[in-house]
């Protein structure tokens, strides 16, 4: 029997997301434990790193800018036996694209599966509302022409949002897998119409394992922040989508530093997350027990710097789910509703959103969760079992697929 072909994309990976790289990681262990002579190829836009580091061949990232050849991912699609669309949140962020990718495989007769996907209860705003600018304009000045008896801009918003839930009810029935990141997402798919073959699974991330720590490079600075007796705070805000109130945050990491805690920034994206972080922390009037961690860092090497410290906030999803891998407590910060999708297992709820955070509830849930570690960790390890166990029956579709 021939080596399966398996091609992995819809998921900007190469764009230095930390979030993105743990589940393409974790997901090429998943098929080469059940494939494991499968040819895999990613869609990437970091060639180089992603074939060294995963041992895996490439091709273009389909689907995102830069612009991509459209003959070379259909020529691709159609040589794999199988594409998967290999999970984030894309079926609220940017569904368009692995819709059509998903499109193209159904057309060309190559297996499809849809693997670890999440959705939030709203699709992106950014590309289902009408910003402003010269349509909106043009839809306002009609509706005060009819004195308001119709919103064009509301009409054209319903319909874009309509057209998209028709194709994702019409592409995800056929695949043949469709596995979900949580019963949230589900419960999403299902509000956009009936598909009845989608089963829950988890994020792979999930499965992650640290890189020993003595494998990972630091600078004096935060060795000493890392390795000291003190508390250890991390802290990660996403760049694309800032806090709000950054002042605020600024002045709240400012009162734990005057309580001999350590402020430990760790960027998801080595590029925009930090260059956010070094300029909060520049304004920090404790700076001395801060510390931005630097560099072009691993999936791997982020999971064993969270397990150093004792609490973790944050607004960026993947780390959340990398703390917790460690039982390390979390408290998150809403950016869409993936966020609190997660923490409810745990029993928690987020600390305001980006755009209205609650510097009150924060400070009470770090005060508990400072206090009460080996009670989180009970939760955290019974949450952790239960998603292990989702991942093992999807895997277990997985198989069939893979293996048909």
């Amino acid at each position: 029997m021939s080596s399966v072909n398996i091609l992995l994309g819809g998921v900007p990976f190469g764009r230095n997301n930390v979030g993105d790289e743990a589940i393409l990681e974790c997901l090429v262990s998943i098929v080469r434990e059940i494939c494991p002579d499968a040819n895999i190829t990613v869609s990437t836009d970091n060639p180089k790193d992603t074939g060294r580091r995963l041992g895996v061949q490439t091709a273009p990232l389909f689907g995102f800018e830069p612009a991509y050849s459209q003959a070379e991912m259909v020529d691709c699609i159609a040589r794999a036996d199988v594409f998967i669309w290999s999970g984030a949140t894309g079926l609220s962020d940017y569904p368009e694209i692995p819709l059509s990718m998903l499109e193209i495989a159904h057309r060309e007769g190559t297996k499809t599966v849809v693997w670890g996907v999440g959705m939030n209860d709203q699709l992106n705003p950014y590309i289902y509302r009408l910003m402003p600018g010269r349509r909106r304009s043009l839809l306002t000045v009609l509706s005060r022409l009819l004195s308001g008896r119709i919103d064009f801009v509301q009409r054209y918003e319903a319909r874009s949002e309509s057209r998209a839930k028709r194709k994702i009810v019409e592409q995800l029935n056929q695949c043949d897998l469709v596995v979900l990141r949580d019963p949230e997402t589900l419960a999403a798919v299902h509000a956009c119409g009936h598909v009845p073959r989608a089963i829950v699974g988890a994020d792979s991330a999930e499965l992650l394992t640290p890189e020993p720590w003595e494998h990972i490079v630091l600078t004096p600075e935060a060795h000493a922040i890392l390795e000291s007796d003190a508390r250890k705070i991390g802290l990660c805000i996403s760049a694309q989508r800032q806090l709000v109130h950054e002042q605020e945050l600024i002045e709240f990491m400012d009162r734990l530093a005057e309580q001999d805690y350590r402020i430990v920034f760790l960027p998801m994206n080595h590029a925009t997350d930090a260059l956010l972080m070094e300029g909060l922390r520049q304004r920090m009037r404790n700076q001395e027990r801060s510390v931005v961690i630097g560099g072009h860092r691993t999936p791997r090497e982020i999971l064993a710097i969270a397990g150093r410290l004792d609490l973790v906030i944050s607004s960026r999803l993947h780390l959340l789910i990398l703390a917790s891998v460690s039982h390390v407590p979390i408290i998150g910060i809403s950016r869409g509703s993936k966020v609190d999708n997660f923490l409810a297992p745990f029993g928690h709820i987020s600390a305001g959103s980006v755009d209205q955070c609650d510097f009150d509830h924060m400070q009470s849930e770090l005060d508990r969760l400072i206090e009460s570690r080996a009670e989180f960790e009970e939760v955290s390890n019974a949450v952790h079992e239960m998603l292990l166990q989702r991942l093992e029956e999807a895997k277990a579709k997985l198989a069939e697929v893979l293996q048909g």
